[in-house]
């Protein structure tokens, strides 16, 4: 895991080295186009709440973790998310988010060193949950949204991956800190 001075920086966050974005064939899109950014994490500050399109998509598309960037497999999986439950979803109630998955103790150290994430979960602006099922799923870009990120009006590319929760147990910031 990178770290900016002792703060730890998920896997998925932007630096300020890989600002250019550009429409290209993605791997971690199923080879589709879309928006995709210069890969050099580490490199100047990270930007904390700007995900890296292309890491953003290969966390969601191998199951890696939003933290540390290693695979979720065979562990606790947990979301902590601003979506919200939706009733119209393909198999019923489901919630459908771009933040990549956690191990809990990635999560509660998220938790531990990010401000805005201690505050919006005391606000109950942001769920903890315990994810048992999920269903990846690609978001395709107006050519609105590709003219402001690229510059270049292209309709359907994809953007950023979601994740649609099909089971899940919402859970507490007491039970995430016991991690």
């Amino acid at each position: 895991m990178l770290h900016f001075g002792s703060v730890p920086v998920p896997f998925t966050a932007s630096w300020t080295s890989e600002a250019a974005m550009f429409i290209a064939p993605c791997r971690f899109a199923r080879g589709h186009e879309a928006v995709c950014q210069p890969s050099s994490a580490g490199e100047g500050k990270p930007l904390f709440g700007k995900p890296h399109m292309v890491r953003q998509r290969q966390a969601m598309e191998q199951g890696l973790c939003d933290t540390c960037g290693r695979l979720l497999r065979g562990r606790t999986r947990v979301s902590l998310s601003h979506a919200s439950l939706r009733m119209n979803a393909a198999e019923g109630p489901a919630i459908l988010q771009v933040e990549p998955l956690m191990h809990r103790e990635c999560a509660a150290l998220s938790v531990r060193h990010c401000p805005s994430l201690k505050r919006d979960i005391a606000d109950g602006k942001i769920e903890i949950r315990r994810v048992a099922r999920t269903r990846l799923q690609f978001a395709q870009l107006t050519g609105d949204a590709t003219m402001e990120f690229c510059g270049i009006r292209r309709p359907g590319v994809v953007g950023h991956a979601k994740i649609e929760l099909l089971a899940w147990v919402d859970k507490t910031l007491s039970w995430l800190e016991g991690a």
